[in-house]
């Protein structure tokens, strides 16, 4: 790896800190220990992805992010402190986000009634609230990473200099 990389791992290992006690991520009985390693870095890679892509929904970010190489698991730049810790975040999200996904899946799927059974509607209404709201804060951060100088971390101006507020 050459020093202006990042290891894919410096942002895993900041996702994974964060879901340590959810025991659903690592629920992987009855498989092999190769087999297991192969699931989580498969879902680790598909997490940073879309973590990538809900990116550039907002905007072209200073560096680039698509600039990477997923044979050696690392960018091809050398990341921030500040860009680590947003693409774990919105990692974060983007697991959490599958929650959403199985209660909407759900709800197509089985009557209220049924649905009451694995899950009251009180329980989802909070989750999916939960939900929206780490969804507003991964987009404020967003919108707060792309405003600014990635080295500075002072605001951008449109008149070639920078503002402090």
């Amino acid at each position: 790896m050459n020093n202006l990389a990042t290891s894919y791992g410096l942002i895993f290992d900041k996702f994974i800190k964060k879901i340590k006690n959810d025991t659903d991520f690592f629920n992987y009985s009855g498989l092999s220990e190769s087999d297991i390693e192969l699931l989580v870095n498969e879902h680790l890679n598909s997490l940073l992805d879309r973590a990538v892509d809900f990116i550039y929904r907002y905007g072209v970010p200073d560096v680039d992010f698509l600039d990477r190489d997923d044979s050696l698991q690392q960018f091809n730049v050398e990341l921030v402190n500040q860009e680590i810790t947003l693409l774990a975040d919105i990692m974060y999200f983007s697991y959490v986000e599958e929650e959403r996904n199985k209660i909407k899946s759900f709800s197509i799927t089985f009557r209220s009634d049924e649905l009451n059974v694995f899950s009251p509607a009180n329980e989802r209404k909070t989750v999916l609230r939960m939900i929206e709201s780490l969804e507003a804060s991964v987009v404020n951060s967003i919108q707060n990473y792309l405003a600014r100088d990635r080295h500075t971390w002072k605001y951008k101006s449109i008149y070639n200099g920078e503002i402090n507020i």
